[in-house]
């Protein structure tokens, strides 16, 4: 079976691939892959759609493990028509995501967001409303790998959450899970909505002016997710109008955020340039997803772990 790796691979990795039975391991540089190296190939491990168009010319590929949590930029409805299986990273960030939104929400309630300015103009200054994330309640929109990490965080401290998914499945650490038709009458009632959705048709400017409109005026909206869930214009007339207290963004659209955005001058917000996901743990957690999918493929014929389901592009 012939595995093409566009992942750099550690000789300690290399060697976990190789130690699984039948498996012929080519790793090849992105820079310097070209479409005759997917010649014969079955599996493919990349970061996200370097072959974006040879992998839907090829006749032996089966199976796409992509590092990634998004899988958007590849040719879904191709890959799809082919039969072509899509795995994705999701969960390998999810420990640092996690984290980083726990930071945004202490920030915004130990008024930490507005003392990092003050250390700009060495003030030494208080502001008003000290407050503690605990009997906060937090809206996660979006309940995967890294929504329900976050939950477990914000019980840790005291925390309620409720979530929010296409299904009222419940998850662990969640309190209360609605579906998404509930989420414009329900999220009036939190104190932090965190935006954890993925780049779809579906979800595409789902943050507009009636949920910010919505949304209590006390309440910070966090997007860790993707920067077009967000209606950016009516999230500055919303920052603007104070019908929401403010915003931590990770995520934007377009990026890089526009240096004459009125986002940057807002004390009330937070801006990350899409690092959340960054961390030097990331590729061998994500590594590990691939190895576990390519035991399960190579001795059973199936993957089982993070398959995309093409019909909702996640």
């Amino acid at each position: 079976m012939k595995v093409l790796s566009l992942v750099n691979l550690t000789k300690k990795q290399r060697e976990k691939i190789e130690s699984i039975s039948n498996i012929d391991l080519q790793v090849v540089s992105p820079k310097q892959v070209t479409p005759e190296d997917l010649d014969g190939v079955e599996v493919l491990y990349d970061w996200s759609n370097t072959l974006k168009d040879a992998v839907v010319k090829s006749e032996t590929l089966n199976w796409i493990q992509v590092v990634r949590a998004g899988v958007d930029a590849l040719p879904l409805p191709e890959l799809n028509s082919k039969g072509v299986i899509l795995t994705n990273g999701s969960g390998a960030n999810a420990i640092n995501i996690a984290e980083q939104t726990l930071a945004y929400m202490l920030m915004f309630v130990r008024r930490m967001n507005l003392t990092a300015r003050h250390q700009d103009a060495r003030e030494w200054k208080h502001d008003e409303g000290y407050d503690e994330v605990y009997n906060k309640t937090v809206m996660i929109v979006g309940v995967g790998h890294i929504g329900t990490l976050i939950a477990k965080y914000a019980k840790a401290l005291g925390m309620k959450t409720i979530g929010v998914r296409h299904s009222d499945k419940p998850a662990e650490y969640i309190d209360e899970m609605i579906p998404m038709s509930e989420l414009s009458n329900r999220i009036n009632e939190v104190h932090f909505v965190i935006n954890a959705l993925p780049d779809t048709d579906e979800t595409l400017g789902i943050f507009n002016k009636d949920l910010f409109d919505a949304m209590s005026k006390k309440a910070y909206y966090i997007n860790i997710g993707r920067g077009k869930t967000t209606n950016m214009d009516d999230l500055v007339e919303a920052l603007n109008g104070e019908a929401i207290a403010g915003a931590a963004l990770d995520v934007t659209t377009p990026e890089p955020l526009p240096s004459d955005s009125p986002l940057w001058d807002m004390k009330n917000v937070i801006i990350t340039p899409h690092d959340a996901g960054m961390s030097v743990h990331y590729e061998e957690r994500a590594f590990d997803i691939f190895k576990r999918n390519l035991k399960s493929y190579v001795e059973n014929g199936e993957v089982v772990e993070n398959v995309v389901n093409y019909s909702l592009g996640y």
